[in-house]
């Protein structure tokens, strides 16, 4: 009985392993996590907001003013993000087995992730604020998705914040 608990616990064990190293193994770095957002280059990724909810000069102004506020918070998660990520993956590929280690670096990528998400919600949810209740609420319903999203592969889904 203890055998066959230590075989299927093994083979659960080298299974969670092989699967780690496939999906860590594949996964690319989004690309807003390699680009940085530079003062040159942030406003035409919020041009479709100024189309998609009419907004005024001023009503831009203020959301223009958020973005380039949250740009360093949002800077800094990815790349803390990205480098939990290589850490899990060399972990996970220098190893055989589930080490302390590694499940602190797991647990480590799962905060930063839900940090981001937090972050991002925020982020959201004072941009919603700043807009005109109608408007506010169509945003939130176009944006919140991307965030909740983030669950599954956080940087592959919120390109333009």
């Amino acid at each position: 009985m203890k055998r066959g608990l230590l075989i299927l616990l093994g083979a659960l064990g080298v299974g969670l392993i092989g699967f780690l190293a496939t999906r860590l193994g594949t996964v690319s770095i989004p690309t807003h996590e390699v680009h940085s957002h530079g003062k040159g280059d942030q406003l035409p990724e919020l041009e479709w907001l100024r189309e998609e909810f009419a907004l005024s000069d001023t009503e831009f102004e203020r959301i223009a003013s958020l973005h380039l506020s949250y740009l360093p918070t949002c800077e800094s998660l990815c790349s803390r993000i990205v480098a939990a990520r290589k850490q899990v993956k060399e972990l996970v590929l220098s190893g055989a087995s589930i080490t302390p280690e590694l499940e602190a670096a797991l647990r480590a990528e799962a905060s930063l992730r839900a940090d981001c998400q937090v972050a991002m919600l925020g982020h959201l949810y004072a941009t919603a604020a700043a807009l005109p209740p109608e408007k506010a609420r169509r945003y939130l319903d176009a944006m919140l998705p991307e965030v909740l999203a983030m669950t599954a592969d956080p940087g592959q889904h919120h390109g333009s914040h």
